[in-house]
């Protein structure tokens, strides 16, 4: 058989077994389908957001859509890396995070900040989690990809925390 023949994964050779890709991309899925969810809310309260507090969290929830759609195109990236993939839809992102849409407009800030630090701390444990499981292959490149976005999300519940009374 010619490399022409070869499937994407199978032409992969990074030093990681391809069962242990397999999880990457698995872990990294979920992290990628919970970072659109988490993006388009935190777009749809910058937009919708009220009160006395408007202009510095409009500010804030701003800064966190910008850095969550660069990581969104980085985990897509790193999926890619890896010889899968990546999920693109709406229906997708919805059916594979654990982070769920509102059903209705929120526009009190204090909920929105609620919300929105639930969500951080939601996506910190699923970070977690992959890291641990990353931690048992070879799949050094992730993890340590994985951490960083973890930061990113301790940081971002941290500003959101630091709003609540």
């Amino acid at each position: 058989m010619s490399n022409n023949h070869l499937s994407e994964l199978e032409k992969v050779e990074l030093g990681i077994q391809r069962n242990e890709m397999s999880t990457a991309a698995q872990i990294l899925t979920e992290i990628l389908a919970g970072a659109h969810v988490l993006y388009i809310k935190t777009r749809n309260y910058h937009w919708n957001i009220v009160g006395e507090g408007f202009y510095s969290i409009h500010k804030l929830l701003e800064a966190q859509y910008d850095v969550i759609a660069g990581n969104i195109d980085e985990i897509a990236e790193r999926i890619r890396q890896l010889g899968f993939h990546a999920v693109g839809t709406m229906r997708e992102f919805l059916e594979i995070s654990a982070l769920k849409e509102d059903e209705h407009i929120i526009t009190d800030q204090h909920q929105i900040i609620k919300n929105l630090l639930a969500d951080h701390e939601g996506v910190c444990q699923v970070l977690r989690n992959g890291i641990k499981k990353l931690e048992e292959t070879d799949d050094i490149g992730t993890a340590d990809f994985l951490t960083a976005l973890l930061q990113i999300h301790e940081k971002d519940a941290w500003m959101l925390r630091s709003h609540i009374i």
